[in-house]
C-alpha cells in the first residue's frame, strides 16, 4: 500500500492535521524533523540549531481543540484501526497493546475524539525569529537536512494531544459489535483505564495517565534568493511521523515542517555514515 494511501497515516487529514504514527508524550511545537528518501527523523528542537537575536516564539498554554472534539473518523478497516489503537495503547504504557483477540467479530472501526487539547506557536512570531537569525551550518545534521537539495527539514507549529481515545466496532453488516471488556482491561493492565460508553460494550474508551501527541501541523522552510522562506505543507500521509518507542524499538518512518538542505554528511536510516 502506498504511504499516501494508507488510512492509518491519513485519518486526521480531513480535519487539517497530520498523523503522529506512534502517539507519544514529548512531541512539541518547535520540534524539528528531517526527511531524506521518504524517511523522517526527529532531529531536536529549533533552538538547538537556530541562532537569532529574537527569542523563540512563545508556546501557548493548552486550549480545547473545538474543531476536533466530538469528531469521528471515517470507518476504517479492522486491520488499520487495530494498528492505530495498538500505537495509542503502546504510548499509554499498556501491558499488552495487541488486543485484536477482542475484535475477531468486527470488520471496521471508528475513532471518536474527546478531551483533545492543542498547543501551538504563532506562525508570525516564528517567521520573525527565523528571518532575524540563521541555521548553524557547523552542525553536520543541520547542514545536511537544511542545505542538501535532496533533503527537507520541518518545524512543527501545532500539536494535538489527549489522554482519551474512544473506539467503536461494526461487523460486515454494519451492526455494532460488543467486545469482552474485562478481558481487554486485564490485557492492557493498570496504567490504562477502559470503560464502556453509553451504548455498552460496543463503544469503548481508553484513558491513559498523560496526554499523548497524536496529530500536528507544520510549515516548510526553504532558503530562496538569500533568505529563509516558509511555505505551507498540506496534510498528507507523507507527513506522518513516529518517534522511538520508550522500549528502544525501531519506529516506522517519520514526518514534520520543511526547510531546504545541502551538507556533506550522508545519513541513512538515522545513522551517520562516514
Amino acid at each position: 500500500m502506498a504511504i499516501c494511501k494508507d488510512p492509518s497515516l491519513t485519518y486526521l487529514n480531513d480535519l487539517g492535521y497530520n498523523v503522529v504514527r506512534l502517539p507519544r508524550s514529548g512531541i512539541e511545537p518547535l520540534d524539528v524533523l528531517g526527511r531524506e528518501e521518504r524517511r523522517i527523523e526527529r532531529l531536536g528542537t529549533l533552538s538547538q540549531i537556530w541562532a537569532s537575536p529574537l527569542p523563540p516564539p512563545f508556546v501557548g498554554p493548552p486550549r480545547p481543540a473545538a474543531d476536533i472534539n466530538g469528531k469521528r473518523t471515517d470507518e476504517l478497516r479492522l486491520s488499520i484501526g487495530l494498528k492505530i489503537l495498538e500505537g495509542i495503547l503502546a504510548g499509554m504504557g499498556a501491558a499488552l497493546p495487541q488486543i485484536g483477540f477482542a475484535y475477531q467479530r468486527a470488520r471496521s472501526v471508528q475513532f471518536a475524539f474527546s478531551g483533545v487539547e492543542a498547543v501551538s506557536v504563532d506562525p508570525f512570531e516564528l517567521g520573525r525569529h527565523l528571518a532575524a537569525g540563521d541555521m548553524d551550518s557547523r552542525n553536520p545534521f543541520a547542514a545536511h537536512y537544511f542545505e542538501d537539495d535532496n533533503c527537507e527539514a520541518f518545524v512543527i507549529t501545532e500539536v494535538l494531544r489527549s489522554r482519551v481515545f474512544s473506539l467503536s466496532a461494526k461487523d460486515e453488516r454494519g451492526t455494532e459489535v460488543s467486545v469482552d471488556l474485562p478481558a481487554i482491561q486485564q490485557a492492557v493492565g493498570a496504567k490504562v483505564s477502559v470503560t464502556a460508553g453509553a451504548t455498552g460494550s460496543t463503544d469503548l474508551t481508553f484513558k491513559g495517565p498523560e496526554p499523548l501527541a497524536f496529530g500536528f501541523k507544520a510549515f516548510a522552510i526553504d532558503y530562496v534568493n538569500g533568505a529563509w522562506r516558509v511555505r505551507g505543507v498540506a496534510p498528507g500521509g507523507g507527513m506522518a511521523f513516529a518517534v522511538p518507542d520508550p522500549s528502544g524499538k525501531e519506529p516506522p518512518a517519520l514526518t514534520g515542517i520543511v526547510l531546504s538542505a545541502g551538507g556533506r554528511v550522508a545519513l541513512r536510516s538515522g545513522v551517520a555514515s562516514r
